[in-house]
């Protein structure tokens, strides 16, 4: 929690392929954290603002990019207008901020995905949130549920998702700390039971004032 300001709320992202269930659990994470007393913000990349949800319409579901750097400038531009006017400001004001993805999206898309340099991909991120990265970030990790209508992204090879997930795997490995892994295909009560223990440890810390 090396970048987390004393003023700051709480920023949670959920990761991994599409299908694994991250919408169903940030939802879930929402109600109960606000049962807390919590504010809690609860968007999704790319969208969350009239800007972002353009660019999301554009990207997914009318035109393919050829080029992965257009591309991740596409969702860069969604993030800069997301970070400046609905998440910073919620996290000033003490809120709880869950993330239907973040930047670790980015690079594991984008670098991992389309060979893009991770270097490139990290430093215009990093630009783009002003170093704030997640206090925790949830993987949900393993095979995607089957989907009928698929977006341009999720109708990519199965080559291209396995790197993917090798991308998710080595941001993992960098940090492990921020990262909590789970299987996805377990029940959802019994993840919601797991990401909300790990959760919980950050509201008691706040609590007693630790660093």
């Amino acid at each position: 929690m090396g970048n987390k300001r004393l003023d700051d709320g709480l920023l949670i992202s959920l990761e991994g392929v599409e299908a694994v269930g991250k919408t169903t659990q940030l939802w879930r994470l929402k109600r109960r954290i606000e049962a807390l007393g919590q504010e809690v913000l609860a968007v999704r990349e790319p969208g969350g603002t009239a800007f972002g949800e353009t660019l999301r319409d554009l990207i997914l579901h009318r035109v393919q990019a050829e080029s992965g750097l257009a591309e991740f400038l596409v969702f860069a531009a969604a993030r800069a207008e997301l970070m400046a006017t609905v998440i910073q400001p919620a996290l000033n004001r003490g809120a709880t901020v869950l993330m239907d993805r973040f930047v670790d999206s980015s690079l594991a898309y984008q670098a991992f995905g389309r060979g893009l340099s991770t270097a490139v991909v990290d430093q215009i991120n990093q630009l783009v949130i002003e170093n704030r990265m997640p206090d925790l970030t949830i993987w949900l990790k393993g095979e995607p549920f089957a989907i009928e209508e698929k977006d341009q992204l999720e109708r990519r090879d199965a080559a291209y998702f396995k790197r993917v997930e090798e991308g998710y795997q080595w941001l993992y490995q960098q940090n492990p700390t921020r990262w909590l892994v789970v299987d996805c295909r377990q029940d959802p009560d019994i993840i919601f039971d797991t990401l909300m223990s790990r959760i919980y440890r950050f509201f008691k810390k706040n609590t007693r004032g630790d660093d």
